[in-house]
């Protein structure tokens, strides 16, 4: 694979928290990868025993049933032994999921059972009478039916995420999507491509705006997009056309947006190992029922793409502008958009990332925009040929130069993902989210997850 070709998504180690850049999905590559966009009343904790749940009769038959087999950690075995692989994306002929085969195309499945206790449900400030703890329940099915062509791709993907607290019920709300993508290749050098999503969603209690009081904020969203990519010689271009468009419930009206993208770029192959990139982007934000909040952007980058027997990613800096109706002053400065996996040994991946960019989604509380600035860092590493040891850490701040505040905020994890065979991954996570908001608030909070994921 050339440095052309090299994935551009960045991993997201805290699944419970969607970040404040979740918003600005439009402003990334449309194409095969377009994820699924990912908790977000009050009733107070009584003494009464625990109930019980149907979700952990299920949870705990499922483990007794799966009984882990033990197996050594080996190095890869790679149909392309130069080409180095992450340790999660490595191939476990042993442990991967069989799926099905339905005519010409492939169905993969899974069901995720899972867990958790928080001491912090609402994410209060310290002290806050609503600093509380909770159980809580999760079933996530998901299913993916994907042709298997020579060529052309036509995939159609669907998901749910139930969740049941045990101690404040209001908090059960659920996230759903379907998806459809498609891919037409014409000729061997030009590829047209697709996308529709629809979803509804809830604001989870860590995001920078949630309120930590009262019931949930849910919404819809529904993106949709086209792209085109031509490769000529040793060079690639692209341009994609994105829309998002947020329907929000209840007195959340005014937070009703639509967001349109255009993204245009440019990669060239240096060598087999290095690459150039020039990006371009403008977004245009549109609130139906707040104009003042209305607000324009534009995005420049350039830099490297590796592919190489010790890393792969790219890095990149720029500039980044955007300009808001109600607010009389430019936002500008230096971006940045980074994504490398290091391969430090065969057996342990390390992936760093880091982002700065302007982000102005409307929020419940402050309908203030703010630059956000951050990095991260996870290490996998393959203890055994079936567990996975992770840990991740990521931290930055949110500046708000219309207002006085700025947010700093710390996050790291801890987790054990162990492969009892090829239909079953049993799954062990500590998180800890920290955020110090003099102006806003301050808070900790503290998830054990256990859960177990059955595969099709």
């Amino acid at each position: 694979m050339s440095a052309l070709a090299v994935n551009q998504s960045v991993t997201v180690f805290l699944a419970a928290r969607a970040s404040c850049c979740d918003v600005g999905a439009v402003r990334q590559t449309l194409g095969p990868e377009f994820a699924p966009w990912p908790e977000a009343g009050t009733r107070r904790r009584g003494v009464s025993p625990l109930r019980i749940n149907p979700f952990v009769s299920l949870f705990a038959a499922s483990l007794v049933a799966l009984l882990p087999v033990h197996a050594m950690a080996q190095t890869q075995a790679s149909s392309d032994p130069n080409r180095p692989v992450s340790v999660r994306d490595r191939d476990r002929p042993e442990y991967d999921a069989p799926g099905r085969r339905l005519g010409t195309f492939n169905l993969n499945a899974s069901l995720d059972l899972a867990i958790a206790s928080t001491d912090n449900l609402f994410a209060a400030p310290d002290g806050s009478p609503s600093d509380v703890d909770d159980i809580i329940y999760t079933v996530a099915p998901t299913a993916r039916l994907e042709s298997d062509w020579s060529r052309h791709m036509v995939a159609f993907e669907a998901g749910a995420t139930l969740r049941s607290h045990e101690d404040f019920s209001n908090e059960d709300a659920d996230d759903h999507y379907v998806r459809a993508q498609g891919r037409f290749d014409i000729g061997e050098a030009t590829e047209l491509r697709g996308s529709v999503r629809s979803a509804h969603q809830v604001t989870p209690r860590t995001d920078p705006d949630s309120p930590f009081i009262g019931d949930p904020v849910e919404y819809d969203r529904v993106d949709t997009g086209v792209g085109v990519s031509h490769r000529f010689a040793r060079f690639r271009v692209s341009a994609d056309a994105v829309q998002s468009d947020f329907d929000y419930d209840g007195a959340q009206n005014f937070r009703d947006n639509e967001e349109s993208a255009l993204r245009g770029r440019l990669d060239a192959e240096l060598s087999p190992r290095l690459g150039l990139m020039l990006q371009a982007s403008t977004d245009e934000r549109d609130y139906k029922n707040s104009p003042q909040f209305d607000s324009e952007g534009q995005s420049y980058l350039a830099g490297l793409t590796l592919d190489t027997d010790l890393m792969r990613g790219e890095l990149a800096v720029g500039q980044f502008e955007r300009e808001y109706a109600g607010v009389a002053q430019t936002f500008d400065g230096v971006a940045i958009a980074a994504n490398v996996e290091w391969y430090l040994t065969e057996l342990t991946t390390l992936t760093l990332d880091a982002r700065r960019d302007a982000d102005d989604q409307i929020g419940a509380t402050s309908g203030e925009p703010y630059i956000t600035q951050e990095y991260g860092a996870r290490v996998d590493h393959e203890l055994l040929r079936n567990v996975i040891l992770s840990g991740a850490v990521r931290m930055g701040d949110r500046d708000y130069e219309t207002i006085a505040r700025e947010d700093e905020y710390v996050e790291w994890e801890a987790g054990v993902d162990y492969m009892l065979n090829r239909n079953a991954v049993a799954r062990f996570r500590y998180e800890h989210d920290e955020v110090d908001s003099p102006a806003y608030r301050d808070y900790e909070a503290n998830r054990f997850t256990i859960g177990l994921t059955l595969r099709l």
